[in-house]
């Protein structure tokens, strides 16, 4: 039986309507049910990663909406004592109702707390356990006007938390339902007038409105959900070479905002033109046009502000002013060069600009499906991951310039100690040959085919090295090979270029180094030897390697004048004053290895140490 009870004061809902932005009459509104349902579908590129997070919400709602069911058990008993004036017809069932629902309410909570949030089920059985006992309670009691109303903003917000604008609209729906239901049967309505047909129609009408906001609010936090979630579903990867990545960030800001076209327009002070990338439907084009092309693109009161424009011809716009705060941006200026609105047929867009160092950079998103300010927040999101990746496009620019200058000063350096120092033993030999008598034909003759064999060994190691060059060339690709067929070969031609003494040792005799390694003392060795005998006149060399450790180490005597210095000088001392042989220190720390010079009785000596890496 129902009974009448005094008339409750209800809060006002009047104040909840007043949280629409005071800029909003700017914005373009739906005019038809499709621009709504755009919000509320889910594209198909995201569906793989949606499971993940959406069972994580699902999961750690769980346990706020546990600790709710407990308190809402709880004080469901304070309620149903505080009502004794008015029992329900079946009190003991209501309470023994009430008491089940709270041990159940412990034990999900138990469940819910004690499993790994990736592992938590039963969300929907949950919410349906809740809705059935809320309907019962109803029945039980005073129908729509039961104390036990509060179950059913409970279940409602539950939902939402669950399962979005889907979850809030069906529970919605059953709630009001149950509610109409339980009007349209309580025949005390007609009989008395003295019931709570307000209290009734109030509940009515919180629940259809708690559930239209709801609706929205699910609606609009899954929108702002799929739309972060593609924001780093799909990242843009520099491309190969010196390109700049403008098609890639075009693709993935049109991906992320869902635009059919988008325009990205910068400059750089070290180039002198600007570019322009359109991309429109998936297809991209970068053009490169004279520096005043389009300038300014936006007005300069704007050219650091992110902009909301509604209608770019008569310069309607919101003007994101930092921290969340926009307004009209009247008598500011075009949000858009006229040139670039008449060229590209801009009518709405939102467009935010980003700056490296000397690279300025402004996107525009053309005619997005909807217009609200959480786009602007986005694209400032995808304009920093835009940065970024200019950023690295500009890391990569310098890195491969930097590469092609010590590429060059290595070619150099290979030249220098290589064909330039035979070249010069040859000019040696070519001025010996003057000194000798032209009836010794026969010395004469040897001394040519020493000058032949050695200009052929010259022209094999300058084959060798051009074919060095070149990407993907076995002699870099690694394996140790033996030092001492090669290093026999190269004293005997450094003795017959240079008309000395020169001797070589290796300890151990069948000591094997990698092809790089061997490159790089055979080099070394040359050099050693020729600045010996040009600069220091020396007629007797020696050098040896032997293994130290992890590394290899060279040392090379000659009794030439050596460079004038009466102590020993270590690599950091030799780098820090610029002073000895340039060519041998620059490629002893090129490849990570160390030059040391010392006097040693009447020797000039030279000791340098090669790392040996796998």
């Amino acid at each position: 039986m129902r009974h009448p009870r005094a008339r409750r004061r209800q809060p006002a809902f009047g104040s909840v309507l007043r949280s629409f932005h005071p800029l909003a009459w700017l914005l373009p509104t739906p005019s038809s049910p499709s621009a709504v349902g755009s919000r509320l579908q889910n594209p198909p590129d995201i569906a793989r990663g949606r499971t993940t997070w959406i069972n994580t919400f699902r999961a750690r709602s769980d346990r706020v909406i546990a600790i709710g069911r407990i308190l809402l058990a709880i004080g469901s008993f304070y309620i149903a004592w505080l009502d004794a004036k008015h029992p329900p017809a079946s009190p003991e069932l209501v309470y023994g109702l009430l008491l089940a629902y709270l041990a159940y309410a412990v034990i999900a909570a138990v469940l819910v707390w004690r499993t790994e949030v990736s592992r938590v089920q039963g969300t929907l059985i949950r919410h349906v356990i809740d809705v059935l006992f809320f309907v019962v309670f109803m029945f039980l009691t005073d129908g729509a006007s039961s104390p036990f109303f509060m179950f059913m903003p409970f279940a409602l917000l539950s939902a939402t938390l669950h399962w979005r604008w889907r979850g809030a609209f069906w529970t919605a729906l059953i709630c009001v339902v149950v509610l109409l239901f339980l009007v349209a049967t309580d025949r005390t309505v007609i009989v008395d007038a003295d019931t709570d047909a307000t209290t009734d129609a109030s509940r009515i009408l919180f629940m259809v409105v708690s559930g239209i906001l709801l609706v929205w609010l699910g609606a609009h936090q899954e929108e702002v959900r799929t739309e972060l979630l593609r924001l780093v579903e799909k990242t843009p990867a520099v491309p190969e070479g010196r390109e700049w990545p403008a098609a890639v960030a075009l693709d993935y800001a049109a991906h992320v905002m869902r635009v059919p076209r988008a325009l990205l327009i910068w400059s750089d002070a070290e180039e002198p033109w600007t570019y322009l990338a359109v991309w429109n439907q998936g297809v991209s084009e970068i053009r490169r046009l004279p520096p005043s092309r389009y300038m300014p693109w936006t007005a300069e009161s704007l050219q650091h502000a992110s902009l909301l424009i509604s209608d770019a011809a008569t310069s309607r716009m919101l003007v994101h002013r930092g921290e969340g705060r926009f307004d009209e941006g009247e008598g500011e200026g075009a949000p858009v060069s006229p040139e670039l609105v008449a060229d590209f047929s801009i009518n709405s867009a939102v467009s935010v600009p980003f700056s490296i160092g000397d690279l300025e950079a402004r996107l525009y998103l053309l005619d997005p499906p909807t217009m609200t300010l959480d786009d602007v927040a986005i694209a400032e999101i995808i304009a920093d991951r835009l940065k970024a990746l200019f950023h690295q496009a500009i890391l990569v620019r310098k890195l491969s310039d930097a590469a092609a200058v010590e590429e060059r000063i290595r070619i150099g350096r290979d030249l220098h100690d290589g064909v330039l120092q035979s070249l010069a033993g040859t000019a040696l030999q070519l001025q010996a040959l003057r000194a000798l008598d032209p009836s010794a034909l026969h010395a004469l003759d040897e001394r040519l085919a020493s000058i032949q064999t050695m200009l052929a060994g010259e022209q094999r190691d300058l084959r060798i090295f051009i074919r060095a060059l070149e990407p993907g060339d076995p002699f870099v690709a690694g394996g140790d090979f033996q030092l001492k067929a090669q290093f026999d070969a190269l004293a005997e031609r450094l003795r017959q270029q240079w008309l000395i003494d020169f001797q070589l040792d290796l300890e151990p005799a069948d000591l094997r180094l990698p092809a790089t390694a061997i490159y790089e003392l055979t080099r070394m060795i040359s050099e050693a030897t020729a600045n010996a005998v040009r600069h220091g006149a020396a007629r007797s060399v020696h050098a040896s390697l032997k293994l130290d450790g992890d590394a290899v180490a060279l040392t090379v005597d000659d009794d030439g004048a050596g460079f004038g210095y009466g102590r020993r000088f270590e690599h950091a001392e030799l780098e820090g004053t610029k002073v000895g042989p340039r060519s041998l220190r620059e490629r002893a720390a090129a490849v990570g290895g160390t030059l040391t010079i010392d006097r040693v009785a009447q020797w000039t000596r030279i000791i340098v140490r090669l790392p040996l890496t796998s």
